[in-house]
């Protein structure tokens, strides 16, 4: 099974003697156990021959509803098989209160679905997005997570906030992070807002832009 641009499985046709064996045979084919979870087409009726010979069953295409969890998650199982995780990684997909699909990759030697501080993993998260922005209702953002990194990235960067606060209330200067993503600054900014005597600005463009910590007084920019 195959999953296009817009996030949507390909058809799937399929035959029977009546229309609800072949939606009940396409239903098979999808993986999935009720109707609702497909949108059907009848391509022909049975029809009955002459004295019962040269009748025809019927024939249905059907392709999986454009839900958006189930959309993404199939997405990234096929990432998976694609990059031969496909039998040693399991991926999980809700919809968090927050308003996050949040998808969470399990397994091991996931450093690969990674990368680099978390480039490739970043570049996966920017691809479901633009599949799950092309999906009907309304906007949600994806977040995907391997191996519980980002969690340990949250707690490394708030841990490198406090030194670097620590270090401008004592030197008075201001100091420059390296370039980050916006979700990286977002926790940066906000473990600096519990700070006394120091605050912290967003500066340069993307895919550059960067926190700069500086002194309590000036003026803080947004993530």
């Amino acid at each position: 099974m195959t999953v296009s641009e817009t996030g949507r499985t390909e058809w799937v046709e399929s035959t029977g003697r009546t229309v609800a064996e072949a939606v009940a045979n396409g239903l098979e084919l999808l993986g999935v156990q009720t109707p609702e979870d497909a949108e059907v087409e009848v391509l022909s009726q049975p029809q009955r021959g002459i004295w019962g010979l040269g009748g025809r069953g019927a024939r249905v295409r059907m392709r999986l509803r454009a839900d958006r969890v189930s959309t993404i998650l199939r997405l990234v199982r096929e990432i998976l098989r694609a990059v031969g995780l496909g039998t040693t990684a399991e991926a999980t997909a809700v919809r968090s209160p927050d308003g996050y699909i949040r998808v969470e990759v399990s397994g091991p030697s996931l450093g690969g679905l990674i990368g680099h501080r978390g480039e490739t993993l970043d570049a996966l998260q920017y691809l479901l997005n633009l599949v799950a922005s092309r999906l009907p209702g309304p906007p949600e953002r994806v977040i995907l997570d391997a191996g519980g990194y980002r969690e340990r990235r949250r707690v490394t960067l708030e841990r490198l906030a406090w030194r670097i606060a620590q270090t401008v209330r004592r030197t008075g200067r201001e100091v420059a992070l390296e370039p980050m993503t916006p979700q990286e600054r977002k926790v940066v900014h906000l473990a600096i807002a519990g700070e006394t005597g120091v605050r912290s600005e967003s500066r340069g463009q993307e895919p550059f832009r960067y926190v700069v910590v500086c002194p309590d007084g000036e003026r803080a920019g947004e993530a």
